[in-house]
Formats: C-alpha cells, sequence, structure tokens
C-alpha cells in the first residue's frame, strides 16, 4: 500500500511541460552499458528560480522545475533510437513511460520502457519532469530522488549511453511551526482578559491612580493590548518583581488593597503563569 500511494503521487507530480530551459549543469561521467569511452554528455538541474540559479535541495512547499539533457554523439545524430528516463528513489527504481508516468521497474532489459520511443535523434535532446512544481505539500518530502538520462541507437546494438553521476534532488522535511511559549498560552488563557483587564487595570492604566509605577496596562480596546501588556508583565517578572507581583496581589504593601484572595484560583493561575516565565 505504501509503494501504492507513492508511485500515485509521482503520477500526479512527473507530468510533462514546456521543454525550454536555460543552460544546465553538466551531469559527470558519461557511461555505457558496454563500459566503452562516449562522447555523449548530459545535463540536468533542478531549479525554483527558472533556471537563474541550480541546486540540490529544496525546501518544502517551494515549486521547482527538473530538466534534463542529452548531447548525443555526433554520429548518432539523425538515427533512430530511444529516449529513457529512470529515477532511483527510497530503494526503488522507476521509469517514465511514454505518457511520463512512472513505472516501478524490475531492472529487465526487456522492461525497460522508452520515454520517447523511435525517435530520430537530434543532436541535443531535452526532457522537462516537472514544471513549476511543489513536492511537499503534494506528500513527497524529506526525501531526495536520482534522476538519470539515457538513449540508445540503432546505429550500436545492444548498447544504452547515460549519465553515471545522477543529478540528485532534495525536498526537505516540512518546517514545524514555532511552539507558542507556554506563558503566552496562560496569559491569553488566564490571565489578560480575568486578572488584567477586570481588576488591575482599574488602576495600573496611563492616568490611573498606579499610572507612575512600572506596570501599566493598555486597555482591551487598545491594538495589540495583549501582546503588549504580556510583554510588559514578562520584562517585569524576568527583572526581578516576581515576588512582588504576587505579594502586592495578595493586599501586600500594595496601596490598591487585595486584589487576588490567597488561595483562588485567580491567584493560582498567575503563580502559574510567573512560574512559565521563569523558566523558559
Amino acid at each position: 500500500m505504501k509503494l501504492v500511494l507513492k508511485t500515485t503521487l509521482l503520477v500526479s507530480l512527473l507530468t510533462a511541460a514546456s521543454l525550454s530551459f536555460a543552460q544546465l549543469p553538466e551531469l559527470s561521467t558519461p557511461t555505457t552499458l558496454t563500459g566503452t569511452e562516449t562522447t555523449a554528455q548530459f545535463f540536468g538541474g533542478a531549479t525554483a528560480d527558472n533556471g537563474a540559479t541550480y541546486a540540490t535541495s529544496f525546501a518544502f512547499d517551494a515549486p521547482i522545475d527538473i530538466d534534463l539533457e542529452v548531447r548525443v554523439e555526433s554520429g548518432h545524430v539523425n538515427t533512430v533510437g530511444n529516449i529513457y528516463v529512470l529515477i532511483s528513489w527510497e530503494g526503488n527504481f522507476f521509469i517514465l513511460d511514454e505518457n511520463g508516468a512512472p513505472q516501478l521497474w524490475d531492472q529487465s532489459i526487456e522492461n525497460f520502457l522508452p520515454r520517447f520511443p523511435d525517435k530520430t535523434l537530434q543532436s541535443t535532446e531535452a526532457i522537462n519532469i516537472v514544471d513549476d512544481v511543489a513536492f511537499g505539500p503534494a506528500g513527497v518530502s524529506d526525501t531526495t530522488m536520482d534522476f538519470f538520462v539515457a538513449y540508445n541507437t540503432t546505429a550500436v546494438a545492444n548498447e544504452f549511453f547515460f549519465n553515471g553521476v545522477p543529478l540528485s534532488v532534495s525536498i526537505e522535511a516540512e518546517e514545524e511551526p514555532p511552539q507558542q511559549a507556554q506563558s503566552l498560552q496562560i496569559f491569553t488563557d488566564s490571565i489578560h482578559s480575568p486578572i488584567i483587564q477586570s481588576n488591575c487595570i482599574s488602576c495600573h492604566v496611563s492616568g490611573g491612580v498606579a499610572g507612575g509605577t512600572s506596570l501599566v496596562y493598555q486597555p482591551a480596546s487598545a491594538q495589540g493590548a495583549l501582546e503588549s501588556n504580556y510583554n510588559l508583565l514578562v520584562n517585569y517578572i524576568n527583572g526581578g518583581g516576581d515576588a512582588t507581583l504576587i505579594s502586592k496581589s495578595q493586599g501586600i504593601a500594595h496601596g490598591g488593597g487585595v486584589r487576588l484572595q490567597p488561595g483562588s484560583d485567580e491567584l493560582q493561575d498567575l503563580q502559574e503563569f510567573v512560574n512559565a516565565v521563569l523558566n523558559e
């Protein structure tokens, strides 16, 4: 089932498109099936900026192009042959069939299907694998795919010409969204509205009785009030005011008297918030 799903994903992603692209990086070590030397050249690249630059690794959601190119031996130009595209992916081999769909390959010559069969070979053959495709959102990520391009010709029986070193393309894993600080979650759920806005701000506001102290809050109607008040209180606690905050809220040396009753849920929430700030 896992292999079927992966193949389905490849089918949806590896589709033929425009064959117009800039000069591609050369893929080293041109190779033949029999090991004889060849003057054929192979090129390939993956790009996220339409060929301005080429890379081997791409972000999860980056739309990319993957292109290959063959420059056949001069003696093979205008002969009839086949062009093949092979993909090595997570221990499996796939070939692109005549429709551009990946097929699982058993590594046998008889099942080595050409992407472009019975073709009169030109001096340069360009093959587009994908055009402006983001692999990650389609379910292919945290992985690397190796691409090979090969050709044969009626001019040389029982021989294949291909890039010995693959074009490797890695799709990075999706980045985990940054986790919200525990203190911010506590502040949002249990401090800002039930304590700051419903209690403290009656005095601790600009123009209020405590408007000249270190804690002057923004009313809830002010833009960005929650973030502003959170940062104010975090800085106050990290500046050594944690004990003072807890004691004054219970009326100890506090001009505003008792605001939170000892043992109350609100006082426990405030203490939890203070502890979270100090531990972050």
